[in-house]
């Protein structure tokens, strides 16, 4: 038996109230007697002064009584356990986050779920409906308000899982609205419950409608690779494995490291207790442009965190092109010094301009159009197609910064920094002000075509900006923020997310291999690309092809760590989820739905009240 609504439980105190009542006296009325012989009648009267009187057997009290209890258990909405969908109109909605990837026997609780769902399509009598939603990566929503049970069916088949974690808030804010907008619906939620462990109480607070949370999964025996990393070291490679265990049970198994070409390399084993963790060091690995890890627990739920990829992390140099027709010694300086490049300094415009560069600062020069690579400039001085200058303006007001806490003015103060004067510039689609001062934009940072772009308005030699500590902080954060990283790990990313690849200017071709072997292009210019990372997990390569030949780059996709914990949960709308024993997980995943007795409850009530009037007329 469940309760909907125990707050409504102080109207419990209409029932004494009722009581008390019946226990007042009643008042007598004065009558004219022809004798004082009656005695028996005169001890009645004073009987009467008493203001109470013993509770007698009343049939009008008791029918009363009955009435006030049935209608407390109306307002406190009890539901009774059921088979089948009791409401008029279902909202399904079925997890198909990671953790439903994880073996249950034979099949992987997401096949369960499928085919616990059909069995729900197929107990829909005449007249009631269902909305179908699938609680992924965002919840969506397949069917609205259908009692075809073929569509409802077919629909429930095409659903799989994806290695990523879903949205349960916004299912859950999303189903909760659908049924309160509906009279009579209700919800029905298939999962296991794991991931989202808390559920915000606003997204569902305005249904107070049945809920039925139908559990699939019963064990949390999991061991997974929680980090792989390798770096160069002076003997080949290092790698450092750590591998998690979520189960209750003491884990032990094999652990086994390839190279890209699927060529053993070494071997451990491990051994850990419940909820443990293990850390494997692999000091002397050939070299290899990547390499997999691979682990066989004895005991396991889920088997797409056993293996993952690592990228060898290697810090490189960058080539960056410093033009300055008049020299500039504070601005060369200062390069030579941050960062991790290789400057080369130029006075005139020549044929280095056509080649790609990681980096090309011009001071006081403006390029016709962007060049490949990033871009710093230093006093515009003229108009072009991409640089909209409207000539120079003398300052008066103190330099300010408009986004203080951008990553490029981190640390860096303007207090004691004068400019004399500043180019004029027009808007810049994809570039923001940060310094300012008055109405005039000092320093500009954004994206333009694919490329990072600094533009500083003013020259050098027209402020004391190279005399202050503010300088050197300056130069570092913006270099930072445009030096190349296609000498770094692109990742690992997991799937669904937004995963920002630097690529390497001047290339002609650029193509993009997913683990499966297909082959897509990217047709992108500049020296950034985003892409959102698909659900297939494993290794990605990058190909460019650069005029001296083709530079590789890759970088892995991984199931996310969240979705190693397959514990089962149970999940309760608007609430907090509790945890679910695995012995428990059994009856929780054959739990039944609910039906309301409040119609009923109140219709009886109004029965016994038709009576109750009968029996007061008959004068009882």
């Amino acid at each position: 038996m469940q309760w909907m609504a125990l707050g409504n439980l102080w109207f419990a105190l209409i029932i004494p109230a009722i009581i008390v009542l019946y226990l007042l006296k009643r008042k007598v009325e004065d009558r004219v007697v022809p004798s004082t012989l009656l005695w028996q009648r005169t001890l009645q009267n004073w009987e009467a002064v008493r203001p109470w009187e013993k509770l007698r057997r009343n049939l009008l009290l008791i029918l009363q009584l009955l009435i006030a209890c049935l209608l407390l258990l109306a307002l406190l909405r009890p539901a009774v356990p059921t088979d089948g969908i009791s409401s008029d109109h279902t909202v399904l909605v079925v997890d198909t986050s990671g953790s439903m990837l994880a073996k249950e026997g034979e099949v992987t609780r997401m096949e369960r779920a499928v085919s616990t769902a059909q069995s729900l399509v197929e107990q829909l009598g005449s007249g009631k409906t269902m909305t179908l939603i699938e609680a992924g990566r965002e919840p969506n929503v397949m069917l609205s308000k259908s009692d075809d049970k073929q569509a409802l069916t077919q629909a429930l088949q095409g659903l799989s899982a994806f290695p990523g974690a879903a949205d349960t808030n916004a299912a859950y804010s999303l189903a909760g609205a659908i049924a309160a907008n509906e009279p009579g619906s209700g919800v029905v939620w298939i999962g296991d419950g794991s991931g989202e462990r808390k559920l915000e109480t606003g997204a569902a607070s305005s249904f107070s409608g049945p809920f039925r949370f139908m559990q699939m999964g019963r064990t949390r025996e999991n061991t997974a690779i929680g980090v792989f990393v390798t770096q160069p070291a002076e003997k080949g490679v290092e790698g450092l494995l750590r591998i998690d265990h979520y189960g209750s049970q003491p884990s032990r198994g094999a652990i086994t490291i390839f190279d890209g070409e699927n060529k053993l390399l070494d071997t451990d084993s491990f051994a850990m207790d419940a909820g443990g963790s293990y850390t494997a060091s692999f000091p002397a690995l050939p070299v290899s442009p990547v390499y997999r890890a691979v682990i066989e627990p004895e005991q396991d739920g889920l088997a797409e965190d056993n293996e993952m990829w690592s990228v060898p992390f290697a810090a490189g140099r960058g080539k960056a092109v410093l033009l300055s027709p008049d020299g500039n010694r504070f601005l060369h300086q200062a390069l030579q010094t941050v960062g991790n490049m290789e400057v080369e300094t130029i006075q005139q415009e020549s044929q280095h301009q056509a080649e790609a560069r990681d980096l090309w600062v011009f001071d006081g020069v403006v390029p016709d159009k962007l060049p490949d690579g990033n871009l710093l400039l230093f006093a515009p001085d003229r108009k072009t197609d991409w640089l909209p200058f409207h000539g120079k303006r003398e300052l008066e007001q103190q330099p300010k910064a408009v986004v203080p806490d951008d990553e490029l003015l981190k640390y860096v103060d303007w207090r004691d920094v004068h400019v004399a004067a500043s180019s004029e510039l027009g808007e810049m689609p994809g570039m923001k002000a940060l310094v300012r001062a008055g109405e005039t934009d000092l320093v500009r940072a954004g994206i333009m075509n694919g490329r990072r772009v600094v533009v500083i308005g003013f020259d050098l030699h027209d402020s004391d900006l190279p005399l202050r500590p503010a300088f050197p902080i300056l130069m570092q954060n913006i270099v930072t923020w445009l030096s190349p990283t296609q000498s770094a790990p692109i990742g690992p990313a997991h799937p669904g997310e937004v995963l920002t690849v630097a690529l390497t200017p001047g290339a002609s071709q650029r193509m993009l291999t997913y683990p499966d072997g297909q082959k897509s292009p990217i047709a992108s210019e500049g020296t950034t690309w985003t892409m959102q990372v698909p659900d297939q997990l494993g290794l990605y390569r990058l190909d460019e092809m650069m005029g001296n030949g083709q530079q590789t780059r890759y970088f892995a996709v991984q199931i996310s760590e969240t979705e190693s914990d397959i514990m089962p949960k149970v999940q309760r709308m608007g609430g907090e989820a509790s945890a679910g024993q695995p012995e428990g997980g059994e009856k929780a995943a054959s739990s039944v739905g609910s039906m309301e007795l409040t119609y009923w409850l109140a219709a009886l009530a109004l029965l016994v009240l038709c009576v109750e009037w009968r029996v007061y007329q008959r004068g009882y």
